[in-house]
């Protein structure tokens, strides 16, 4: 029987040639859809699931309570982590974690830069990097030893086995190689190419690695099994472990596998975060396939006349409806199989296409039971949903009226279609709508003034010597003619990293304990970045009392309440010499955060170069080079401009700006694809009726509107319901962003107006052929 049915249905597909290749069309970029979301899903969910112990893994966070409101920070003091192992019963192992960025490690004529990681060594003992050779673990209990990834051992020292090599770290220390590891696997939020003991960091930065109010470490925890991290986090919270006594700020634990999804945070309280996203392109997804769906039932139903007879007669010869049912369902899985096959090769024709610009790794995996499962469930989904109206509509004729003639095409019909095809078009307009605001906002936060003048200003790492030497390396630098200032800074002009909530300032209040950034600078820093003061001046080697000095942002002033005149005000010890003005840190969509920025004595990470206004940068940046190379010859020449590094940011926001215009022109592809079947199927039913108008005088135009009329109104009926929805809508997703743009009506009418034109170019083709078609030909039949 189930033989039978596919014959019948596969019959009835060939007879129905146009109609079956709209259906497939539309089911197939539907499916193609869902299933990349669905492989970006599965691989969004699987992130550090691969660690031994993932559900006993917590992160350190601390809430510290300031202006009404909860803030959450990631970093801790480092400190902490033993301090909660020696005091927490419940705790098994802690470790401190924290990123050391491009490291530079030299092996015989070999110099290669690597991503590196400080960690302590029971660090291996909570995350699962399993070894190749040599313990990890008693590694890291060496400051002298280093441990390389898989493939940073290859770049190294090729297929030889490093165990016992020396690494030149730095072109300062010289560390034994005593593990390999295997490289990190795609889906972990922790990336590394080498493993540093954190010992070694605790000797470069002993000035401040006790204190208390330093937030920089990630600190972790392995809770012991079948503890509960509530009851942990109450005894945390009593504890009172951040270097504070009163009931501002205090500590937590945080599932580590819950932070790629659900990172978000607001007052305190877990609030969302990758998840989002993940849940947004879902749904988008499957509101795609609906509109291929939609498109099977509206074409499936448009045609009942031409099926009825064959109901009728299956139905006297003893068919069950039960029985018409299942044949039409088997006609919409086998429909929707071909779909899935031209899918699968849809999906594997755009992924690399669709990796270059997301910056992912999406694949599919033909050996993975879970992505099939996930591709079978779309299958029954959308061939279900797809031939479940049609089927029950098709199989409710009654054989007596059908076999005479009579075949009911009542209202109701035709409203569930008109009904069908204007929720397509609500989706269709949504997405358009939120693709242009998307836009317009990614547009709004590039084209942000920056605070300072990013032409023409280079970013150069502080490697190896150059940090001990930079008063040198200044002179030589300022000789060059193409130079026109030169400072240098402990963070550069894009992130600011250290934090800190020991910062005392005339007037503060408890509520006040918020953390401030800090960073350390040289002179002349203001001047080379170009930034703009709005009150007092730069730090000058013409002062001497600019040691002890310090400088603020707009910001800081503003949310310490410091009064006027803000110049002389002392924070802690710290006479205030300048106010700069607000620039973009970190986030180019939120507020700058208060920032207070010292006059470093000590070693700086980034040196800032301002060249003279030039078309043709490269003579300067050959003598930078050579400049460099004569204090630092080890170590390669890196450089990057700043405008290009903080284009780079955008990136990520890009990507999902890409990922929306793809999912809005996807809607509305299959929803053209529809319209088109549809007016196809219109305008030949409505053929003898056309062939009497033109008889009877009317023009082409006039019938051409008679026929598009039809189709423009569930866009209208779309737009009028839309509108108010995603004025919400977008009011909610904007809400949460500090540099934000203003919804305007011109964004709404535009999707309005551009659906509407794709519409009727849609049926426009369509329309006109009939208008313009012979109408004796169309009579000839009466």
């Amino acid at each position: 029987m189930f033989k039978n049915y596919c014959r019948h249905g596969w019959r009835n597909l060939l007879k129905n040639k146009l109609s079956t290749l709209i259906n497939i069309g539309g089911l197939s970029i539907g499916l193609a859809t869902g299933i990349i979301i669905l492989l970006w899903i599965h691989g969004e969910v699987s992130y550090d699931s691969f660690h031994q112990h993932n559900t006993d893994i917590h992160l350190l966070m601390n809430n510290q309570y300031h202006e009404g409101r909860w803030f959450t920070g990631d970093v801790t003091p480092a400190p902490l982590a033993e301090k909660i192992k020696r005091e927490f019963p419940e705790v098994k192992y802690t470790t401190r974690q924290v990123y050391g960025g491009q490291q530079l490690l030299s092996t015989g004529k070999k110099s290669i830069y690597q991503q590196s990681v400080y960690v302590d060594p029971d660090y291996f003992n909570i995350f699962t990097f399993p070894a190749i050779s040599g313990n990890p673990v008693a590694a890291l209990q060496d400051p002298g030893a280093i441990i390389l990834s898989e493939s940073a051992a290859h770049r190294l020292f090729g297929d030889k086995d490093p165990i016992g090599s020396i690494v030149k770290h730095n072109n300062q220390h010289h560390l034994r190689v005593a593990a390999v590891i295997r490289d990190a696997p795609e889906n972990s939020s922790i990336q590394f190419d080498v493993v540093l003991p954190f010992r070694l960091y605790e000797l470069e930065n002993a000035d401040w690695i006790n204190r208390w109010d330093n937030y920089r470490v990630g600190s972790f925890a392995l809770l012991q099994p079948g503890s509960g991290v509530d009851g942990f986090n109450k005894k945390l919270k009593k504890a009172r472990l951040t270097g504070t006594t009163d009931s501002t700020s205090y500590l937590f634990a945080y599932p580590f596998t819950a932070l790629h999804l659900h990172g978000g945070f607001r007052n305190g309280e877990p609030s969302g975060g990758r998840i989002e996203i993940m849940m947004l392109l879902g749904t988008i997804g499957l509101f795609i396939l609906l509109i291929a769906c939609i498109n099977f039932m509206n074409l499936s139903t448009a045609r009942a006349e031409r099926r009825a007879r064959e109901v009728g007669v299956r139905k006297a010869l003893g068919a069950s409806r039960i029985t018409i049912i299942f044949q039409f369902l088997i006609e919409a899985l086998i429909i929707t199989f071909g779909a899935l096959l031209l899918g699968i090769l849809l999906v594997k024709l755009a992924l690399p296409g669709l990796n270059s610009v997301s910056g992912k790794n999406i694949h599919l995996d033909f050996m993975n039971w879970q992505v099939w499962t996930g591709i079978l469930l779309l299958l029954l989904f959308t061939g279900l949903v797809a031939g479940s109206y049609p089927a029950f509509f098709l199989s409710s004729f009654r054989p007596v009226k059908v076999l005479k003639g009579v075949i009911s095409t009542n209202r109701g019909g035709g409203l569930f279609r008109k009904s069908l095809v204007t929720f397509q078009f609500i989706i269709s307009i949504f997405l358009i709508i939120s693709t242009i605001v998307i836009y317009r906002q990614l547009q709004y936060g590039e084209n942000r003034p920056v605070g300072y003048n990013q032409d023409n200003l280079l970013e150069i790492p502080a490697r190896g010597e150059m940090a001990n030497k930079y008063n040198l390396l200044q002179e030589d630098l300022l000789r060059i003619p193409e130079i026109e200032n030169v400072s240098a800074g402990t963070d550069d002009l894009l992130r600011f990293g250290g934090a800190t909530d020991g910062i005392a300032w005339p007037g503060k209040t408890a509520d006040q304990n918020f953390p401030v950034n800090i960073t350390w600078v040289k002179y002349d820093w203001v001047k080379t970045a170009g930034l703009q003061l709005a009150a007092g001046r730069d730090f000058s080697p013409e002062y001497g009392s600019d040691s002890t000095g310090c400088l603020v942002n707009e910001a800081a002033v503003k949310k310490m309440g410091l009064k006027e005149p803000v110049v002389g005000t002392l924070l802690g010890t710290n006479p205030i010499i300048g106010v700069v003005k607000d620039f973009v840190i970190n986030n180019p969509y939120q507020a700058a955060p208060p920032l207070v920025i010292y006059l470093g004595n000590g070693p700086v990470s980034h040196i800032f170069v301002r060249l003279r206004k030039t078309d043709h940068p490269e003579t300067a940046l050959a003598k930078i080079e050579a400049a460099l190379k004569k204090s630092n010859p080890e170590f390669p020449f890196e450089f990057s401009f700043t405008k290009e590094a903080y284009q780079k940011m955008f990136n990520g926001v890009r990507s999902s700006g890409f990922m929306f215009n793809w999912t809005s022109s996807l809607a509305i592809l299959i929803s053209c694809l529809g319209l088109f079947g549809l007016s196809t199927y219109l305008a030949e039913r409505r053929s003898k009726e056309i062939g009497i108008r033109k008889i009877m005088g009317a023009s082409v135009g006039r019938i051409w509107y008679m026929l598009a009329k039809e189709f423009l109104k569930p866009v209208f009926i779309a737009f009028v319901i839309t509108v108010p929805l995603a004025v919400l809508a977008m009011q909610a997703a904007l809400r949460n962003i500090d540099y934000r743009i203003s919804l305007q009506w011109w964004m709404f009418a535009a999707a309005g107006i551009l659906t509407a034109v794709i519409a009727l170019l849609t049926i426009s083709y369509q329309g006109t052929k009939a208008a313009m078609a012979n109408p004796v030909k169309a009579l000839q039949s009466e």
